[in-house]
């Protein structure tokens, strides 16, 4: 969602962070919200409260609704699926907009779950573990609606 990888060790304020948010998902987050997608973020980074700081600043009324998974030891899944790459990160995002009523989501599966990913790494691992995903191409940013709307 923002246009530098801070490698999981941003020295900034938060508030210089959130000027790299990328106008594209600050415009979709909100629409995607308005059509009862649930959004999530799925990331490698420990900094998870700079994270939720960016949200909250930039989507005031969405952050709380938007679960965060990151390499900050604050979750654990058990479930059985795939751990390689961002899907235990995403298996345990579903098992908490599942788990929470206020929610609203009745049914997740692969099949209605995106993974949007720079990292074609991560892209890879997913559609071989059958989860939907798109290739966020950072020097082409506008192109990502036309790819998600190329998905069957």
């Amino acid at each position: 969602m923002i246009n530098i990888h801070t490698g999981g060790r941003w020295k900034g304020t938060v508030a210089e962070l959130v000027e790299h948010m990328r106008p594209l998902f600050l415009h979709l987050i909100p629409i995607a919200s308005r059509h009862n997608i649930r959004v999530a973020v799925v990331t490698f980074s420990c900094q998870t409260d700079r994270i939720r700081e960016v949200l909250e600043m930039s989507f005031p009324e969405l952050a709380e609704l938007i679960p965060i998974r990151g390499c900050d030891k604050t979750w654990r899944y058990e479930g059985s699926g795939m751990r390689m790459g961002k899907q235990q990160h995403i298996a345990s995002v579903v098992e908490e907009l599942m788990a929470r009523p206020a929610f609203g989501v009745v049914d997740i599966g692969k099949v209605t779950t995106l993974l949007i990913d720079d990292d074609p790494r991560n892209i890879r691992i997913c559609l071989k573990d059958g989860v939907r995903a798109v290739w966020f191409n950072p020097l082409e940013p506008d192109r990502l609606p036309d790819n998600i709307l190329l998905l069957k």
